[in-house]
């Protein structure tokens, strides 16, 4: 694997492992978010989108990080497992630990957001 191969399959990842947490964690966290007085006293101007998308930011971040971590991972040998193993330990990582990470943040932080301008 080449420099530019490597550099290229970070760049991408992190589009696809990023979008991957979120395909992930938004149902898990409307589910926990919807009931919450985060969720229903929310301030004027932010959108429950933004509830969202603030309770799943470490989550996708920990996604992308684990993406480049199976790529670099690739990018030394593989330590002898094949491509497809490789791409089930991608995203199958996130998988398990998107949703869990989801279930165990607290939704009364989220009532500080404030509305974009």
């Amino acid at each position: 694997m080449s420099a530019v191969e490597l550099l290229s399959g970070l760049a991408i990842s992190v589009i696809w492992m990023g979008g991957w947490a979120q395909l992930i964690g938004m149902p898990v966290a409307w589910m926990r978010l919807r009931g919450t007085r985060a969720w229903g006293e929310r301030p004027e101007g932010v959108r429950r989108i933004d509830l969202l998308a603030a309770f799943l930011a470490r989550p996708t971040v920990a996604s992308v990080l684990w993406g480049w971590l199976v790529i670099l991972v690739a990018a030394v040998g593989g330590l002898g497992l094949s491509g497809g193993t490789l791409a089930v330990i991608m995203f199958g990582g996130p998988l398990i630990f998107v949703p869990w990470a989801v279930l165990q943040l607290d939704p009364d932080g989220l009532r500080r957001l404030r509305p974009r301008r």
